[in-house]
């Protein structure tokens, strides 16, 4: 997507705002009104997003013990701008999908939410950590934040022409409109307030739902109130925490950099949320302010964002330093290297990419093969590490930052890769070099890699028994460190096979 061009903003200013800059404080503490909430009819099809539709959602949840629901939830929620003003108290209707065990006795106590993404609907959260979730008896809830399309699309900014290439691409899988084109009776209720010539971020129209804070801060009201009959009956919520990925992110930044966590409150004084993760996303990249420490940081509840490779490299090359980590506020960075923005296995319904080799350079030996790491176990162990830290108290681990060299990174010449971050075992022990399209030009979303050669890779390590060996020192490094769990250490393959180190891939 075309950004608006980026602010870089010194860490030193960032802090500095933390510590006491020119916005106000935030506003006295409140409690919003509990949304409604009721049970979508079954209209014979499966729900959009489920995860009982094969696709990258799927998983069996009666064999995991899950359950999955869909409900509306309505209400009226402030539509508020970028800066934080709010326009107007207004109605809306939108729906949640929720998976809970199905034996109450294996709840955790703890809801993660995570808005869909606009593209197809697709909770990348859900993707991501979905293993973790029902191994370990969390309940999920995937949210839609969207508007009917406008007469300009505040998503796709056009060009000359008076369209974009994103419209075209991506306009059929985006807004109400999509969702009811996939199923009318069930999404035809759908509705929250938009006026793009009064919500503006970075000089164009807002792309975020202007009621998207309300909207999310009611939902985690509804479900931490433990109502009879709700859409938790029979379990109880303790905690719920943030787990949004991708463009969405930007949501929470906007919520905590605006106060909405001291503002609005459980009636009993309590915060609405217990902790905030988010990832994939460079805060700002859409458009608005590169802030990367929220002007209001929440006290005592952890702040984590987690960039991939390709996140990494957009705040190196437009020269924004990450915070420190600190224990007072709760804040953490994780910089995961050898992860890439976007899988296959993460797109959304009736999403389709080009793959590196269709894009500007099909004969690039750099786009021929994307990542195919498991991305999701350095990411499920660091929610996991969060709610260690929220439940007992355990700091979430410290890694180094990513070398940088002005606005460019480090890259050891021995294997090709970025130097610091955090390691996951594939580039402790690396076979390929890992790249992002900023750096290749491939022109596609995907982010790609080349693998070594076989010479290259018996040159390293002699045989691919030595190879196997290696990686299994670096999965239990990974473990102690924090970045990789025990049970998904056991089944983490060496990323090469014996036939690489034969003969070159085909």
């Amino acid at each position: 997507m075309a950004a608006v061009a980026i602010r870089a903003v010194a860490l030193s200013t960032w802090m500095a705002l933390y510590l006491g800059g020119p916005l106000a404080g935030p506003a006295r503490a409140q409690t919003l009104s509990m949304p409604r909430v009721e049970m979508v009819p079954d209209d014979g099809q499966l729900p959009l997003s489920s995860a009982r539709r094969p696709g990258t959602e799927y998983l069996d949840l009666a064999r995991r013990g899950y359950e999955e629901q869909e409900y509306y939830l309505s209400g009226v929620a402030p539509a508020i701008t970028a800066d934080g003003r709010t326009v107007a108290d207004a109605p809306y209707v939108t729906r949640f999908l929720i998976r809970k065990p199905s034996d109450p006795a294996r709840f955790n106590g703890t809801v993660i939410i995570e808005p869909f993404s606009w593209f197809g609907e697709r909770a990348a959260g859900w993707i991501l950590t979905r293993d973790y979730l029902t191994r370990r008896g969390y309940a999920f809830v995937g949210y839609t934040l969207n508007i009917n399309a406008p007469r300009h699309d505040p998503k796709f900014p056009v060009d000359a022409g008076g369209t974009s290439e994103d419209a075209r691409r991506y306009g059929n899988i985006v807004n109400f409109d999509f969702m009811r084109r996939f199923d009318y009776a069930r999404y035809a209720p759908l509705g929250s307030y938009y006026d793009d010539r009064r919500f503006l971020r970075g000089g164009l129209p807002d792309p975020f739902v202007p009621q998207a804070q309300g909207i999310s801060a009611e939902l985690a009201m509804l479900l931490k109130s433990n109502l009879p009959g709700g859409p938790t009956a029979g379990l109880k919520v303790e905690r719920v925490y943030v787990n949004t990925w991708a463009v969405n992110a930007q949501i929470w930044m906007d919520y905590l950099d605006q106060g909405r966590h001291q503002q609005w409150r459980m009636p009993d004084g309590r915060p609405l949320i217990d902790a905030y993760m988010t990832g994939r996303l460079a805060y700002g990249e859409v458009a608005g302010d590169a802030i990367r420490v929220p002007r209001h940081m929440p006290e005592g509840v952890p702040f984590v964002t987690v960039f991939s490779q390709s996140e990494t490299l957009h705040d190196v090359t437009e020269g924004i330093a990450l915070p420190p980590d600190s224990d007072a506020p709760r804040l953490r960075y994780y910089e995961v290297m050898g992860t890439p923005h976007l899988r296959k296995a993460d797109l959304g319904t009736d999403e389709v990419e080009p793959m590196p080799n269709e894009g500007g350079k099909p004969n690039d030996p750099r786009c021929q093969y994307l990542y195919d790491e498991p991305a999701e176990l350095p990411f499920s162990a660091l929610l996991d590490a969060m709610d260690r830290w929220v439940r007992l108290g355990v700091p979430m681990p410290r890694e180094q930052r990513v070398a940088r060299r002005g606005r460019a990174v480090v890259r050891d010449q021995a294997t090709g890769n970025i130097v610091g971050g955090v390691r996951p075992p594939w580039i402790m022990v690396p076979t390929a070099e890992y790249w992002t399209d900023a750096e290749t030009g491939c022109g596609v979303v995907y982010d790609t890699k080349l693998p070594y050669p076989a010479s290259r890779l018996r040159a390293r390590y002699g045989s691919y028994a030595a190879y196997a060996r290696r990686f299994d020192q670096a999965k239990r490094r990974s473990v102690a460190q924090g970045y990789l769990l025990p049970e998904d250490a056991a089944m983490l393959k060496p990323i090469a096979s014996a036939d690489d180190f034969r003969s070159d891939r085909r």
